[in-house]
C-alpha cells in the first residue's frame, strides 16, 4: 500500500523524487472517485492534491495513518481544517501567486537559466553547487533534488562528518572542485572581508563556460562587472545577480517553471514531515 497518494497532476520530477524514498500512488482519476480515493488512502501517511479533491471528515476517517496533506494550489475550501487540526494532520500549501522567498527565486532562476541549454526538470544530469550551506541553501538543496539535480555544497563551517549532508543527500566538496565541475553555482554566504568579491574574474575562469551563476546573498560577494563581462563574452552561460529585480522577467512565470517550483516545494515539505514523524 502506498505511503503517499497523489490524486491530481503534479510535476513529474517531484513525483519521481518522492518515489525514491516512499511508495507512491500517482493517479489523477482519484480526484473524481471518492470511493477509490478512500481505498487508496487507507494506509497512506501523506496525500497531495491540487484543486479538485475533497478532503472531508469521511475521507479522513478512511485514512487513520494520515500525517500530512500537501496542496499544490489554493485548496483551503476543499479541506476540513478543523478535522485536520483535531487529528494533528499538517497541511502545507503553496500558490503560484504567493510572495516568493529567496529559495523560490533561486529555483526559478535555475529553471530559467539551465533551461536555455535545453535542460528540463527531471531530464538530463546536472549538478548544482551551493557555496555556503545556510538554512536557505538547505531549502534550495531539497527543491533542487526534486527537480532531478545532483547537489554539492561547500561550507567550511559545517563539519564534513555532520549527519546534515546525508540527511539532505548533499555531497560536501572543496570550493575549487565545486567551481570546476558544477553546471550551476548559487551563493549563500555572509559578506566578510574573506568573502568580498569571492567571485571575480580569476574564480570565473575556474568555472565551466556552460555554467550559470546565481547570487542569492549580498551583492558584495560578486564582482558584477567581471560576471557581466564573462556572460557577454561567452565565458559563462548566464547569471542572476539581483534576485529582487529578476522576478520581473516574464519567463520566470512560465507554467512549466511554476509547476516545477511548486511541485519541488510540496515534495520537500511532505518528505521532511514524514521523516520527522515516522515514529508516530
Amino acid at each position: 500500500m502506498p505511503d503517499i497518494v497523489i490524486s491530481e497532476p503534479m510535476h513529474e520530477a517531484a513525483v519521481h523524487d518522492l518515489g525514491r524514498s516512499f511508495e507512491v500512488r500517482y493517479d489523477h482519476a482519484l480526484a473524481r472517485d471518492g470511493i477509490a480515493l478512500s481505498g487508496a488512502v487507507a494506509d497512506a501517511r501523506a496525500l497531495i492534491v491540487r484543486d479538485r479533491t475533497i478532503i472531508d471528515a469521511d475521507l479522513l476517517a478512511a485514512a487513520p495513518r494520515l500525517r500530512v496533506i500537501g496542496c499544490l494550489g489554493a485548496c483551503a475550501g476543499q479541506v476540513d481544517l478543523e478535522a485536520c487540526r483535531e487529528r494533528g494532520i499538517e497541511i502545507h500549501t503553496y500558490e503560484a501567486g504567493a510572495e516568493l522567498t529567496t529559495a523560490d527565486r533561486v529555483i526559478s532562476g535555475l529553471t530559467r537559466l539551465l533551461g536555455r541549454s535545453g535542460w528540463m526538470p527531471g531530464k538530463g544530469e546536472k549538478t548544482l553547487g551551493l557555496v555556503g550551506f545556510n538554512p536557505t541553501a538547505r531549502e534550495v538543496a531539497g527543491r533542487a533534488r526534486a527537480l532531478g539535480l545532483q547537489v554539492w555544497a561547500y561550507d567550511p563551517l559545517v563539519d564534513r562528518e555532520s549527519p546534515l549532508w546525508a540527511d539532505l543527500n548533499v555531497q560536501p566538496v572543496g570550493l575549487l572542485h565545486l567551481l570546476e565541475w558544477c553546471d550551476a553555482v548559487s551563493l549563500h554566504l555572509r559578506l566578510t572581508e574573506e568573502t568580498r568579491e569571492l567571485i571575480d574574474w580569476e574564480t570565473i575562469t575556474e568555472m565551466r563556460p556552460s555554467a550559470v551563476l546565481i547570487n542569492a546573498s549580498h551583492s558584495g560577494l560578486v564582482d558584477n562587472g567581471a560576471v557581466l563581462g564573462a556572460v557577454r563574452t561567452g565565458r559563462l552561460s548566464g547569471a542572476m545577480l539581483d534576485l529582487e529585480e529578476d522576478d520581473s522577467h516574464a519567463e520566470l512565470d512560465t507554467r512549466n517553471a511554476a509547476d516545477a517550483r511548486i511541485g519541488a516545494l510540496i515534495a520537500h515539505k511532505v518528505r521532511t514531515t514524514l521523516e520527522r514523524r515516522e515514529d508516530i
